[in-house]
């Protein structure tokens, strides 16, 4: 059973979801987009204007003063003496622009030009929120009224309007004032250049001042420490019996890496005659179990300890070895003497075995001299070791007393030094800073340009979101691929909208006079032959019989190919339901059955809309009898069933009406009908109730083999088709397809510019009612 899938919120219906689309298709995606909203973006953008139009209207006009001025960088009396340097970095640049936005500068100029007395650059310094909350009764008055209050208020104000920006990578630094006064710009620009100078020769000598007192307090400190640094270093000498320390090795360093180098030796000599112990006494082993070797053993002891006893008796054993074996292939093993050339050989390994005891003891004894040598070693380097930190310790602090004490004395001279400059040098303060050039005033604002800029830009997200809102909003079927997507099916055809016009009719070619009397006047011999035929053609019928090359009747045909391909071996029963009313079912049911019998095949039409039978009034106004008096058994199914001489289609009316029809559709004898009609007719059109009359469309499922949903294109909404869908699942297993009907096919190219393409761009060819 196919599963309902939910489209993701909130997105906007197009040929593919952008995640996977290419760039083309990414691009139709948004002028598609364009086109069904423009006019929606075109009312954002009208709306806008009058705004900005009004904002440039009741908006002042500002001016901007810009001055400029240079920052000399020079090396001050104290830099040596802090340890800064003289050459300033873009750090130190920085930091004098946010100076000239301190506040001792703001107090300077608002003092100097007396800008808390002017009650309009104060009140421009008052937050315009305050203000408006005052206005709406919340709050406190924002004004100032104390003498502090229009200062902070002018300050304010004054940071408001100031821009301070470095000239590229010079020491120029630019300050812009914008106000609506162009008199008082020029002149807070100009001050704010001799607030800055006055500010930094007040910093110069305040400064100044304090190293100055600071070196005399230092200098003081640093004689008294220096003196007794080298009170301390005398001291300590004497203590230690240190009388003239050199600066290199100390009397027991040679000494220490002598006993050092000798326990090294020591070691490696004692695990040496470890390990030629172990191998003497493992081959040793080996022999005294009389334990037969290939001869590797005596090979590697002898190659080892170079004992030429060792090397003669294994000569000799390999000599009887050979002997012996050669002796018991000539006469055999149990031979006289082969059994003395045995004895001989374990004469021999035991002789090897006494040799290897005797080297072992050797090797023994010369092992316990080295353990005891390199445990003297060790006694020995631990009495140095001792002494030598000892020592050590002493040097060290000596040595620390001897760099505190001069590094005192030094920095006592070079303070000295400095000191003496400073006083020099505290009569000449020099300012850093210069003006350049005096303010120049220019009219900023308002900037015409840019506010249509943003107006244009605002009106075009207002008229974008309200644009992407009605997109998302529209939860209705469009397109193919938005079926597929979200109901899991195929959607077999979108069917146009063909609009109505009665006195004129639009065919693949215009039919003569003569043909219309002939068809007339067929249509009275065949009511007068057989009463029960269809003398009415309806529209949508005669578009399929005059006109098979129009857009309809190709997508009705597509419908027709689409059931052939699912069942080509039974007659197929289809039945054609909606989810609401007025969908045009109906419309595609005669459709569909009069372009099967136009083919040549043998179909009939059934009505089993017990509740409102469209079709029944339409092509058999005078029916009496139908589908439901042939379930009921009071009449015979060939005395019901009607007849269009045109297209040789057949039509069985549902009937009389009656109470229970639900369960007359759900019969065994409804079940038997079909089947015969089965057998009878090539293929069975079955217009049905919507999906809305959950029962009647249930009842059907017994008969129906496939069910054809009809959904219309732009009205029928998504979660209504999935909620009808969920309550109806015996239909829901079966459907085949799903038709858009009323499409119209200029506007579906805005949402699907691919699938539809070949149909909008066909000159409609026949036009009818839904």
């Amino acid at each position: 059973m196919p599963t309902l899938e939910q489209p993701p919120s909130g997105s906007v219906i197009g040929p593919s979801s952008p995640a996977s689309a290419t760039l083309g298709a990414q691009i139709d995606l948004v002028t598609g987009f364009l086109r069904r909203r423009y006019l929606l973006i075109l009312l954002g953008l009208l709306l806008s204007l009058p705004f900005g139009a009004l904002y440039l209207y009741i908006t002042p006009a500002t001016y901007t003063a810009s001055s400029v001025m240079m920052i000399e960088p020079r090396k001050g009396a104290f830099d040596s003496v802090m340890g800064t340097s003289g050459v300033p970095d873009g750090v130190w640049i920085e930091s004098q622009t946010i100076a000239l936005n301190s506040l001792n500068v703001a107090s300077y100029v608002v003092k100097q030009l007396r800008l808390a007395d002017d009650p309009q650059f104060v009140r421009s310094g008052v937050d315009w929120l305050d203000k408006l909350l005052f206005r709406l009764g919340w709050g406190e008055d924002p004004e100032p009224k104390s003498e502090q209050e229009r200062i902070g208020a002018a300050i304010a104000a004054l940071g408001h309007g100031l821009k301070i920006q470095r000239q590229g990578q010079s020491y120029m630094m630019r300050i812009d004032f914008h106000s609506q006064n162009k008199e008082l710009a020029a002149r807070i620009a100009n001050t704010m250049i001799d607030a800055y100078i006055f500010d930094q020769l007040n910093a110069k000598y305040q400064a100044n001042r304090r190293a100055s007192d600071w070196l005399q307090e230092r200098l003081q400190a640093l004689r008294e420490q220096a003196a007794a640094a080298e009170r301390a270093v005398i001291d300590y000498k004497a203590k230690n019996n240190i009388v003239a320390p050199s600066g290199g090795a100390l009397l027991n360093e040679k000494e220490l890496s002598d006993i050092g180098g000798g326990l090294v030796s020591a070691r490696v000599q004692a695990s040496d005659l470890q390990v030629r112990l172990e191998r003497i006494q493992a081959v040793r082993k080996a022999y005294q179990q009389e334990k037969p070797n290939s001869g590797e053993q005596d090979e590697i002891v002898s190659e080892a300890m170079g004992s030429g006893i060792i090397t003669r008796l294994r000569n000799q054993y390999l000599d009887l070895m050979n002997r012996e074996a050669n002796w018991s292939l000539r006469y055999g093993n149990n031979h006289q003497a082969v059994t003395n050339l045995r004895n001989q050989i374990r004469d021999i390994r035991r002789s090897i075995g006494d040799e290897l005891g005797r080297i072992e003891e050797s090797i023994k004894s010369d092992h316990a001299l080295a353990k005891r040598r390199q445990e003297e070693f060790d006694k020995r380097l631990s009495g140095l070791v001792s002494q030598s930190t000892e020592t050590n310790q002493a040097q060290i602090t000596l040595f620390s007393l001897d760099a505190a004490a001069k590094s005192y004395r030094k920095l006592y001279d070079n303070f000295l030094q400095r000191h003496t400059e400073s006083v020099q040098q505290q009569t000449f303060p020099v300012s850093e800073a210069r003006q350049i050039s005096a303010a120049s005033v220019k009219q900023t604002g308002p900037k015409t340009g840019l506010i249509a800029l943003g107006t244009i830009l605002a009106g075009a997200m207002i008229g974008g979101g309200l644009a992407a809102f009605r997109e998302i909003m529209d939860r209705k079927f469009r397109t193919r691929e938005q079926v597929q997507s979200v109901l899991a099916t195929e959607c077999l055809a979108l069917v146009p909208l063909l609009a109505d016009n009665s006195r004129k009719r639009i065919f693949s070619k215009p039919q003569p006079l003569a043909l219309e009397s002939r068809r007339a006047e067929q249509f009275d011999i065949n009511r007068r032959v057989a009463p029960r035929s269809i003398c009415v053609t309806p529209k949508i019928m005669q578009t399929i019989i005059d006109a098979p090359g129009c857009a309809y009747a190709e997508a009705i045909r597509s419908i027709k190919l689409t059931l052939d391909m699912n069942n080509q071996a039974n007659a197929k029963i289809i039945g054609l339901t909606s989810c609401l009313p007025s969908e045009g079912k109906s419309t595609l049911a005669v459709a569909t059955a009069t372009l099967i019998a136009q083919s040549g095949a043998r179909v009939i039409l059934v009505d089993c809309d017990v509740r409102h039978s469209s079709i029944s009034r339409l092509l058999a106004p005078n029916a009496r009898t139908g589908f439901l008096d042939v379930v009921a058994g009071t009449v015979d199914l060939a005395d019901t069933v009607w007849t269009d001489a045109a297209t040789q289609l057949e039509f069985l009316p549902v009937g009389g009406h009656v109470a229970n029809a639900t369960e007359f559709l759900a019969s065994r004898a409804a079940k038997s009908l079909f089947d015969t009609l089965q057998i009878k007719y090539d293929y069975v059109i079955v217009d049905l109730a919507p999906l809305v009359a959950n029962m009647d469309v249930r009842a059907t499922s017994g008969f129906i083999d496939s069910y054809l949903l009809v959904i219309e294109w732009g009205s029928t909404k998504v979660d209504a088709v999935q909620y009808m869908l969920r309550n109806a699942p015996s239909v829901h297993e079966n459907i085949v397809g799903v038709v858009l009907n009323k499409v119209d096919m200029a506007a579906v190219g805005h949402y699907d510019s691919y699938g539809a393409h070949y149909y909008y761009s066909q000159p409609q060819r026949a036009k009818s009612v839904h």
